[in-house]
């Protein structure tokens, strides 16, 4: 006999003493939002084009009802296109009270001790921002499950060419989902349905906008720095020559500068002199100029000519 049967045998007279290798089920905590727009649940997920391009889909989900509030997709995903999709995705169904990520790096950078512009936008439209603890992607479960979801529908549907194919059928699918496909976790209800049956919550928080706090795209110039005008004088900041023609994202608040990527990676923090065009780089001077910076050569003495007696 099989191990298998032998094993069912053992069991059912009882010499065997079950020890799941998984977490049951029953010892999950499952939560979710009282209304819609308490909380919208975001990830991204990857793809693959008919040429084998890899590309990335970003998702907002509403937490309570399950609805598709807005989707993305790029070849790869920045934080300016996530602040995109969601301005779209807020145009539609309004501002949620609070939003859930994981950890990526166009989501959060609290882990590096900074801010990206989506964290940014969210502050400054009093949305609490939440995020999961690394390696837990059971907190973001309802998002993930979509993603799997979208993957099944997508398998069965001719290979998408190019990004706006994929898009395409990345928006026929949320439309029937949202609209028409039952949901099991919502009493066979379709998303918009339970979305529309309650009323919407709204941002608690306070907006943080300010007259000093904003945000601005620029590139870095061939010497390695940005400019900034700050009470109608220009200054100029120094982030590096390896990042020359780079494109990267000011965070303005007074004159607290945070200057970034596209993809949240901190370049440069610093306090903003207004009494100085080019910002110090906080590093220590160089030599003087004219000094060699190799170990002076040894000369021979110079002697005194030859006077005679």
């Amino acid at each position: 006999p099989s191990v298998a049967t032998i094993w069912r045998v053992l069991q059912r007279r009882g010499f065997v003493t079950p020890q799941p290798q998984k977490r049951p089920k029953t010892s999950w905590i499952r939560f979710e939002a009282r209304l819609p727009n308490e909380c919208w649940q975001a990830d991204v997920t990857h793809w693959r084009l008919a040429d084998d391009t890899e590309v990335e889909i970003c998702v907002f989900l509403d937490d309570h009802s399950r609805l598709v509030t807005g989707t993305g997709v790029s070849a790869v995903t920045t934080a300016d296109k996530v602040v995109a999709i969601f301005r779209a995705a807020a145009q539609t169904w309004g501002l949620p009270a609070s939003v859930l990520t994981d950890n990526g790096c166009v989501f959060t950078a609290w882990h590096r001790g900074g801010a990206t512009v989506f964290e940014t936008e969210l502050l400054a439209l009093g949305i609490e921002f939440k995020h999961s603890r690394p390696y837990h992607p059971q907190t973001c479960g309802k998002v993930e499950r979509f993603h799997q979801t979208l993957k099944l529908f997508l398998a069965k549907q001719p290979p998408a060419a190019t990004i706006g194919e994929l898009q395409a059928q990345v928006d026929d699918f949320v439309t029937y989902y949202n609209h028409e496909r039952p949901h099991r976790a919502k009493n066979r209800m379709p998303p918009v349905v339970a979305y529309t049956a309650r009323d919407t919550a709204r941002p608690t928080g306070a907006p943080a906008t300010t007259t000093g706090v904003r945000v601005r795209q620029d590139r870095v110039d061939k010497a390695g720095s940005v400019t900034l005008r700050h009470a109608g004088r220009l200054h100029h900041i120094g982030v590096g020559r390896d990042h020359h023609r780079q494109r990267v994202i000011m965070l303005i608040n007074g004159l607290d500068i945070r200057i970034i990527t596209p993809d949240g990676e901190p370049l440069r923090h610093l306090t903003l002199d207004p009494t100085r065009d080019y910002q110090p780089t906080g590093r220590p001077p160089g030599p003087p100029k004219g000094r060699p910076l190799g170990p002076r050569k040894n000369k021979p003495p110079t002697l005194p000519p030859n006077r005679p007696r």
